[in-house]
């Protein structure tokens, strides 16, 4: 068995882990993703099959793409002030995240590396049987003793191996979400009542579809799109990204850029693929939030994923969020699950973490079951 080792983005072949890493690597005034502050390396886990490794220690105020903390803080409170207007529930709850804030400060949540980390809200994984887990342990371990060990976005449906091997390695599995898998036939698909709707909601549109080679010249338009929705909708803790960022994943390939025109030559939708082996996901998203519902932008953007799903052949996860319309257009739900390795920290830590683990697998997760979030 190989021995798993730190590498320069320099000595590993050409492909996705590079090109990101060359992003990051680029000296440059504006950081890439403005809110993320992180150190990044690269590690080999086997002869073809490398990882990005982020390290943190504290970095309160970071995005949740490297950042515990404000995954369970930060966005948190932004999901309580967005979704729960009556004052008598909202102000307790956000009294309750306070006191737990803390805690989690005192504990040193943020005190973490994680590992293939591409510092997106979901970070597909490769073909990968998990063989060199104990080996990535033992050497993250010896050069990060007082770090957790974090793996996200592993769900069961693809994951089950996986995280088999992770809690056999003496990992602690903690649900984070719900997401939604396409892995239907087209034929099956095309059937649904709601993708009929869809489809003749499209063409009744009239917008005109851009691929990947014509947005080269509406990026800005799509930045702007993506930061009126996840942004200034949800939450300034998504990942801020800059148009720097854009073009660089346009020109590398490291994303799938596609979208919609409208009459006049204004980007009204679109959606950035990022696609690894064989997990088609779509980590940029974003439609003109002022037009309204009834014309469907957001079926617009959607879609763009799953029709690629059908002509690459490929599995795609459309992530959490929109879990009606997902369910209803043939999705799939699945839990989402980060594997933790905590033994090596001293118990106050690892106290902290193991009742997370319990909130979120003995009542989150079927919370998120029963209500089919």
């Amino acid at each position: 068995m190989m021995d798993i080792k730190w590498v320069h983005s320099d000595d590993i072949p050409e492909g996705l882990v590079k090109s990101f890493c060359h992003l990051f690597e680029a000296t440059h005034k504006e950081a890439p993703i403005k809110n993320v502050t992180t150190k990044l390396k690269i590690i080999q886990v086997s002869p073809t099959i490398y990882f990005p490794v982020t390290i943190n220690d504290t970095e309160w105020n970071t995005s949740f793409v490297c950042s515990p903390y404000t995954a369970y803080i930060h966005y948190a409170k932004d999901e309580i002030k967005r979704k729960i207007k009556n004052p008598l529930v909202r102000s307790p709850l956000l009294f309750i995240i306070f006191l737990i804030s803390k805690w989690f400060k005192k504990g040193l949540l943020n005190k973490n590396v994680h590992v293939n980390n591409f510092l997106l809200s979901t970070n597909p994984y490769p073909v990968w049987d998990g063989a060199t887990i104990k080996q990535i342990t033992t050497f993250i371990k010896k050069e990060f003793p007082e770090h957790a060990i974090i793996f996200r976005s592993l769900n069961q449906y693809q994951h089950t191996h996986l995280l088999g091997v992770f809690k056999q390695e003496n990992y602690t599995l903690i649900g984070s979400r719900q997401v939604y898998i396409f892995d239907l036939p087209y034929t099956d698909w095309l059937q649904r009542k709601n993708n009929k709707l869809d489809n003749k909601l499209i063409k009744k549109k009239e917008l005109t579809f851009i691929d990947h080679t014509g947005m080269a010249v509406y990026l800005d338009q799509a930045l702007s799109l993506y930061n009126d929705l996840y942004l200034k909708k949800y939450s300034t803790y998504n990942p801020q990204f800059t148009l720097r960022y854009f073009e660089h994943c346009y020109k590398e390939n490291m994303i799938l850029f596609q979208g919609y025109k409208d009459e006049n030559n204004q980007l009204k939708a679109f959606s950035g693929l990022f696609i690894l082996d064989q997990t088609i996901t779509s980590p940029l998203v974003g439609y003109d939030t002022k037009a309204p519902q009834k014309e469907g932008l957001y079926i617009h953007a959607a879609q763009l994923a799953i029709l690629h799903k059908f002509k690459s052949g490929l599995l795609a996860n459309l992530s959490s969020g929109a879990s009606g319309f997902k369910r209803f257009r043939g999705g799939v739900a699945s839990i989402e699950y980060s594997a933790i390795y905590i033994k090596h920290l001293p118990r106050k830590r690892r106290v902290i973490w193991k009742l997370l683990a319990i909130i979120s697998n003995k009542i989150g997760v079927p919370i998120i079951r029963k209500y089919k979030l």
